[in-house]
């Protein structure tokens, strides 16, 4: 397990097999790494064809991070007992108005949610909600494949200090396939136990 820190405001720690992509300075470097290690041992001509798709899958996951105040990118990287693990998870830190008081936003989420669980985190509230997409193909080098996409948000405050407010959003897909949805389950489980090593630091 390893922990990760951005800009001294948390820690979260990762799982075995998982990725830090940070979405401001380093991330060029970080994406490259990635893409390094995904490629090792391959022959040159794989090689070539799977770094650059790779390079480009990770620029746009990067990008679309970048367009929700995402300040960090976190993706499974090896496989787990042979398996790979669907899932992306992108933390945030919104802005917030000198006049708002996050604990009014976790509220009025947990209000307007369907589904919406108050819930602890690191002994400070959050609210956990959770929203399934249909089913649909994954892409050209996946025609015959076709996924759910579960979408996990927590969204985290400090009652104790109003300037702190980040949001964890995990993209989980779940493969129509037999065992897609048990493969799911316990990717959602495993994120849900990530978001629980979140601390705010100071």
């Amino acid at each position: 397990m390893t922990a990760t820190a951005q800009q001294g405001r948390f820690t979260l720690v990762l799982p075995p097999g998982w990725s830090r992509i940070p979405l401001g300075t380093g991330s060029v470097a970080a994406v490259r790494a990635v893409v390094d290690r995904a490629v090792a041992g391959l022959d040159d001509r794989r090689a070539v064809d799977v770094r650059r798709r790779l390079h480009q899958l990770l620029s746009e996951q990067v990008q679309a991070a970048r367009a929700q105040s995402g300040v960090e990118l976190y993706l499974p990287t090896e496989q787990v007992h042979g398996i790979s693990v669907p899932a992306s998870v992108v933390v945030s830190l919104p802005p917030v108005g000198s006049d708002a008081d996050p604990m009014d936003l976790l509220l009025a989420v947990a209000a307007r949610r369907p589904g919406a669980q108050v819930v602890d985190v690191g002994g400070k509230p959050a609210v956990r909600t959770e929203e399934r997409q249909a089913s649909a193909p994954l892409g050209e080098s996946f025609a015959e494949t076709q996924a759910a996409a579960r979408q996990i948000v927590h969204f985290l405050a400090d009652p104790d200090d109003r300037s702190r407010y980040a949001v964890v959003s995990a993209t989980v897909l779940e493969s129509t396939a037999e065992g897609g949805a048990a493969v799911a389950d316990a990717v959602t489980e495993l994120v849900d136990a990530l978001v629980s090593t979140f601390r705010w630091v100071g």
